[in-house]
């Protein structure tokens, strides 16, 4: 049987969105590969959990490398664990590939990529690259990087290489293998989208049975959630100033329940403190277990985008919502694959990036129409159901790695 390594920083007991999707797809490959992952301590949510160096995990071999862990909040110090990270990973890989392996490798962090194909290339193996963010252009949505700086435009030049360099692309969504396919003079054919899906065990809860909900003070008001990651792509202003319109128009029982983590919670529940917001509650993240009760519980969904982010990343949340029966409001550009997605299938509403006021009057308007939002609840069950499956996914990405 032929041996797949998968080369991640992030994998199980991690329980960050990366690390829970990577570990699917590697128990999932098991039956058609040897499956073996390369990763990295816990450094996310499950930092300061020692995971062994050495341990087989439902049928997959996992190989943890050396790195240290210092506090990502210093810059130095969280270039300090990427460095460690990346030569204990360039290591690791040539003196474990095999002539006719097949590797499979994530991009982050950033320089991963490179060396596993470097690495697979002088060992003789084949490389599949799954792109979660496209890179340097994730730089420039959030302000680190100008796309006509010296610097972006050197990433720009490595990035098209490491693309012609590996024998097959896996991307997340549509736009993403448009803006894959602009990078580089490459082959159609060698990037493939597959999408990602909902865990088998997010099923709605009914209100009834919701305990999550009937603990919140606000159990009887229209709830708007966003949950998940907070991260400097992902704009919740627009969240605020919408919340903030509808208060001063007199709106009342709209309850704005935000959960999550990531480098925008601070500076957002600072923004709410500022404003004075009464109806938007900040949570802390919930534990897997209840994340089926979470995601059930709001009467809509919201996921945002700053502006400039369309085939950059796909939300992997939208298919845990759809799968608990949430109708989604998307702040993003029409052309994203969550917009795409969104207008196709009829489960929800796109607005653009920043239009805080459309966002209120459709907020607005839709906690008064609950046989509209029943009729949506219903459709994104079955979309989940029928669209983005586990099972269907792994089919997908096992023809692809037999293939390169």
């Amino acid at each position: 049987m032929r041996t797949l390594w998968v080369v991640s920083e992030l994998y199980a007991p991690e329980d960050a969105s990366t690390a829970h999707l990577v570990t699917q797809i590697a128990e999932g490959l098991f039956e058609d590969f040897s499956v073996k992952v390369i990763c990295a301590q816990p450094t996310y949510n499950a930092r300061g959990q020692k995971a062994p160096s050495r341990e087989v995990l439902n049928g997959v071999v996992v190989s943890r490398i050396f790195s240290t862990t210092f506090p990502k909040d210093r810059l130095v110090l969280r270039f300090l664990n990427v460095a460690t990270a990346c030569v204990s990973f360039a290591l690791r890989m040539l003196l474990n590939f095999r002539r006719g392996d097949a590797v499979l490798v994530v991009t982050n962090p950033p320089p991963l990529p490179f060396l596993a194909s470097l690495a697979a290339r002088v060992r003789g193996a084949q490389t599949c690259l799954l792109i979660h963010d496209v890179y340097p252009d994730v730089f420039v949505p959030t302000g680190f990087l100008k796309n006509d700086s010296f610097v972006f435009r050197g990433m720009n030049w490595a990035t098209a290489g490491l693309y012609r360099t590996v024998d097959a692309i896996i991307v997340l969504g549509r736009d993403m293998k448009r803006r894959v396919l602009s990078k580089s003079a490459i082959d159609e054919n060698k990037v493939f989208v597959v999408q990602n899906w909902a865990d088998i065990e997010m099923q709605r809860v009914p209100d009834a049975e919701n305990s999550v909900r009937k603990s919140l003070k606000n159990a009887d008001s229209f709830i708007v959630q966003y949950s998940g990651n907070m991260g400097r792509t992902h704009d919740l202003n627009v969240v605020a100033e919408a919340a903030e319109a509808l208060e001063h128009r007199g709106v009342e029982k709209i309850h704005w329940m935000i959960c999550g983590w990531g480098a925008g919670k601070v500076p957002f529940q600072r923004l709410c403190e500022r404003k004075d917001l009464k109806s938007v509650a900040i949570y802390p993240p919930f534990p897997r277990e209840l994340v089926p009760q979470v995601i059930s519980l709001p009467d809509v969904a919201i996921i945002s985008f700053v502006e400039g982010m369309s085939g950059i990343s796909v939300p992997s949340r939208m298919y845990n919502i759809l799968a608990c029966g949430c109708p989604i409001i998307a702040v993003t550009e029409k052309d994203s694959e969550l917009a795409l997605a969104i207008t196709e299938d009829r489960i929800g509403w796109v607005l653009p990036p920043g239009d805080a006021e459309s966002l209120a009057n459709l907020v607005e308007r839709i906690s008064r129409s609950p046989d509209e939002l029943e009729e949506i609840r219903k459709r994104c069950i079955d979309i989940a159901n029928m669209k983005y499956s586990w099972r269907v996914a792994i089919r997908q990405y096992a023809n692809i790695l037999h293939h390169i």
